[in-house]
């Protein structure tokens, strides 16, 4: 059973990569390196969220017709370098609360995009143009807050987590996806930080938090 599952996840991770086209040779090999790593260490309940993760931020980058730049190895430690080693080290829930907050704050950007009222720096609430590090609309927020909604549905209702876990990896998605904007307001509108250091920053930050909140519960 768990080979027929292996075999799907990486199939249908191949698969989406291919149609992307944005990675190159050795970040894909990163990518199956580090889904191999959660295979292993993790749970099944994380496999498949990660799995709906990568999926919905690809996908919505292809609706939406959002070409950037080719993403790279660096990407991919920002966002999910910190989940990878709590991972490794056994702390499954605080791995799963940075994935969230990656989650929460891809979503929280991409779909920001689309809004027609120009956002407002989260430090100063002033109006500033769409795509400002920091800048948040709330259109933005509202889907911040609805994935870190279905990531509670995901783990309370359908893998039957405990109640209180499940709200804490929800709560922090949320959490994370505005340390991200304050981050992007402060040191990254600096110069200090590019976005990739951001979004590690804003993992590790949780990683820390989340893996203190659940020694404690």
């Amino acid at each position: 059973m768990k080979f027929i599952f292996y075999f799907i996840f990486f199939y249908i991770l191949g698969i989406i990569l291919a149609i992307t086209r944005k990675y190159d040779i050795f970040t894909i090999s990163l990518i199956f390196g580090m889904s191999g790593i959660f295979l292993y260490f993790g749970k099944l309940i994380l496999f498949i969220y990660l799995l709906i993760y990568f999926c919905v931020a690809e996908g919505l980058s292809l609706i939406l017709k959002n070409k950037g730049e080719n993403r790279s190895y660096i990407n991919l430690l920002g966002n999910c370098l910190v989940g990878t080693v709590l991972i490794v080290f056994g702390q499954i829930y605080a791995a799963a609360s940075t994935i969230c907050a990656a989650f929460a704050d891809t979503m929280s950007s991409e779909i920001g995009r689309l809004s027609k009222i120009k956002p407002r720096l989260i430090t100063t609430f002033k109006v500033v143009e769409t795509g400002t590090n920091g800048g948040i609309t709330i259109l933005g927020l509202t889907a911040s807050l609805f994935i870190s909604g279905m990531t509670f549905v995901f783990f309370y209702y359908v893998f039957k987590t405990d109640l209180k876990i499940s709200i804490i990896i929800a709560a922090l998605g949320i959490i994370g996806s505005l340390i991200d904007s304050v981050i992007g307001a402060t040191l990254e509108n600096a110069g200090y930080l590019d976005n990739s250091q951001t979004n590690f920053l804003t993992t590790l930050i949780i990683g820390i938090i989340s893996v203190i909140i659940f020694s404690l519960i």
